[in-house]
Formats: structure tokens, C-alpha cells, sequence
């Protein structure tokens, strides 16, 4: 009987261990999962600028920017995956002059009446190990959708002083022909060819 007894508290004893421990690993794997997965970033529209700069009558370089964007980065370093949806409203364009912005804003070039957004949709994210260094996707300017490969100069990812939240800074460089999405006008007047900057800030979105 006491034998028994002894055998029965074994019993007890080893289960409880069982538990405890599937319960351990059950964390810890639940923790892998949570580390590993996805994280998402929303763009801070105040500390993000798209700039261009174009080449005037072949003695001068114009510059300017675009005043409100907005959109959402996804980043899996580990995977090497994720996404980016980024969005520029075309009435807010700025060149310091606003006889030219109202000309830019009109039919003959970005028509933001009808077409008020700017689009750009990653189809890949490259990695160099886990750092991003490019962006594969596709530009949606006028109603015209093309092909863009964005080089990613800079990334930066930390904590913001004041609010403690974590966020990521880049510098994104490309270049686009305007005549690929129907701008032609004086085009032997001002370049075809226009340089994109972007110095995009965002912060994690917590879930």
C-alpha cells in the first residue's frame, strides 16, 4: 500500500513537471513567434519630405517638394520581406513660386483635379543580410502605373527622446522619365528625367 502510494505521488509529480515544462516551451515559442514577426510602421507625415529636381532649359536645376504624404511600411528583416504603401497628394506641391505650382497642378502636367494621389506599392524589399538597401515596385502617376526601382541610402532605426516610441528614418533616391506617364509637355524646354528624393520618417504602430 505504501508502495503504491509512493508510485501514485511519482505519478503526480512527473505530470506536474510535464506541464510546467510544455508550458515553458509553449512561451517561449510563443515569444519566437512574436519576435519574429512582422513589424508595422506608419509614416509621419511632419517629418517626411518627397522632393524633386529637374533640369530647366539645360542651365539650371529646379527643385521642389510635396508637402503631404502619408502610408504604411512593414518590415520582416529576418525574412527578408514586407511592404510599402506610400502616398503623395499631388495638390500639395510647392516650388516656391505659385504661378508655377498652379501651372504644375494643371492638365498639362500632374492634372491633380482628376488625379489628386501619387502612389508608389513595393513588389520587393532587398536585403542586404538584414539591412534594407532597395525597394522594387510600382508608381501610379496620372492614372499611369510603371515599374520603379528605389535605392535605399540611408536607414535608421531607434528610439524617439521625448515619447520613448520606436521608429526608423531613410533616405530613398530614384529617378522617373515624366513622358512615361503622359507629361510631355515643353519637354525641350525642361528635362524629362526626374530625380526623387524622399527622407521618410515612421513610427511603430503597437498592436
Amino acid at each position: 500500500m505504501k508502495s503504491s502510494s509512493l508510485s501514485r505521488s511519482k505519478r503526480i509529480r512527473t505530470s506536474k513537471q510535464f506541464i510546467a515544462g510544455a508550458a515553458i516551451w509553449l512561451a517561449l515559442g510563443f515569444a519566437a513567434a512574436a519576435a519574429a514577426a512582422p513589424v508595422v510602421y506608419r509614416i509621419e507625415p511632419e517629418f517626411t519630405y518627397a522632393e524633386f529636381a529637374v533640369s530647366h532649359i539645360g542651365l539650371s536645376r529646379q527643385r521642389g517638394h510635396f508637402g503631404r504624404t502619408n502610408g504604411t511600411i512593414v518590415l520582416d528583416p529576418e525574412r527578408h520581406s514586407g511592404s510599402i504603401d506610400f502616398v503623395v497628394d499631388a495638390t500639395s506641391i510647392d516650388t516656391g513660386w505659385n504661378v508655377r505650382d498652379e501651372f504644375l497642378r494643371g492638365e498639362a502636367m500632374f492634372d491633380a483635379a482628376h488625379y489628386p494621389v501619387v502612389r508608389f506599392r513595393s513588389t520587393q524589399l532587398v536585403f542586404d543580410r538584414e539591412r534594407l538597401i532597395g525597394v522594387v515596385g510600382e508608381l501610379t502617376l496620372r492614372d499611369v502605373t510603371r515599374p520603379v526601382a528605389l535605392k535605399v541610402e540611408r536607414l535608421e532605426c531607434g528610439k524617439e527622446p521625448d515619447s520613448g516610441r520606436d521608429g526608423c528614418g531613410a533616405g530613398v533616391a530614384t529617378s522617373i522619365r515624366r513622358s512615361d506617364f503622359g507629361m510631355n509637355y515643353a519637354l525641350t524646354l525642361v528635362g524629362d528625367e526626374i530625380d526623387l528624393s524622399f527622407e521618410v520618417t515612421a513610427f511603430r504602430v503597437l498592436p
